[in-house]
């Protein structure tokens, strides 16, 4: 399961950063105006910033050892603030066309899973975090 679950992080994380860009790309072709190197890389470089921005998050979730047990919690934070500002970003867009009322909501359930299942168990690793007298019986109790 939690390969399956990293599989599908990777490959929406690489659909995330990459869909941005090609979607403007094809909606410039479509009007007829194909940019010419340099200016198509002008072009681009925000919008591909918006796409690593949307896909960071679960392509840091979808890396074997990065978002691992208790040995990177601080890189957990980060790709659950990735995933944060993916689902704003995705909630931002909304749901204005029929490829985005189709998409947004299964993009926020995939993000909302990876979360869940990856991002919001870290607590337990932290020294900081709450500590539960039923946490303490398991360890005493082994």
């Amino acid at each position: 399961m939690i390969t399956l679950l990293r599989l599908i992080s990777l490959l929406l994380g690489c659909a995330l950063t990459v869909a941005p860009p090609y979607l403007l790309r094809l909606f410039a072709s479509g009007l007829g105006e194909p940019h010419a190197g340099n200016a198509f890389a002008t072009f681009l470089s925000p919008i591909l910033m918006i796409g690593l921005a949307l896909g960071t998050g679960p392509l840091l979730i979808g890396l074997p050892r990065l978002v691992a047990g208790a040995k990177n919690p601080r890189v957990r934070l980060v790709a659950g603030a990735f995933l944060i500002v993916s689902s704003a970003g995705f909630l931002a867009i909304g749901l204005d066309g029929y490829l985005t009322r189709v998409m947004t909501p299964t993009v926020l359930l995939v993000e909302a899973v990876l979360f869940a299942f990856f991002i919001w168990p870290a607590w337990h690793f932290s020294a900081k975090g709450p500590r539960h007298p039923k946490h303490k019986d398991r360890q005493h109790s082994g």
